[in-house]
């Protein structure tokens, strides 16, 4: 089961950080979020964009029929804010509020690619040697070496890799 209150919580976070989030960036963002141990109840299996979670999905459409969230729809993107401030207002995780303020303001693309990066090292290649190779066949040609490179980098100063 998702934890409502913390997706609210991390919503509202991402906002006040940076803009409203896309679906993709709190995709990304929870799964990020997850990965260090937090458990907001989500279940991830890679997809066309990276780590993706159908519970999120579904969460945020259920806190949208509810009022809590809004739901705002162009014909690129779906920006979701935050309703009723007052809901989670009890939910405060140190860790999340670290994770949101060092990811908040990436673009989507880039957190596609570092969570991508995260899910190869965690489900195929424990050895960060091998995560490039495991994003280009999950991924193509989208990102270049020097893009993969910084992801991976970025991850390991972040503590969700180990150096090799």
């Amino acid at each position: 089961m998702v934890n409502e209150a913390a997706v609210v919580k991390i919503i509202d976070r991402i906002s006040c950080k940076s803009e409203n989030p896309c679906k993709k960036k709190l995709q990304k963002i929870v799964f990020l979020v997850e990965m260090k141990g937090i458990d907001v109840g989500c279940d991830y299996g890679i997809h066309f964009y990276g780590p993706y979670s159908a519970d999120l999905d579904f969460a945020v459409r259920e806190l949208s029929d509810e009022g809590i969230l809004k739901i705002d729809y162009t014909p690129t993107e779906h920006r979701i804010s935050v309703r009723k401030s007052s809901f989670g207002n009890d939910y405060n995780d140190e860790t999340v509020n670290e994770i949101v303020d060092e990811f908040a303001k990436e673009t989507p693309s880039r957190l596609e690619l570092i969570a991508t990066a995260l899910y190869v090292y965690l489900q195929v290649h424990k050895n960060p040697q091998k995560i490039s190779a495991g994003v280009k066949k999950i991924k193509g040609s989208k990102y270049s070496d020097e893009e993969i490179d910084a992801a991976i980098e970025r991850l390991k100063s972040t503590g969700y890799i180990t150096a090799a």
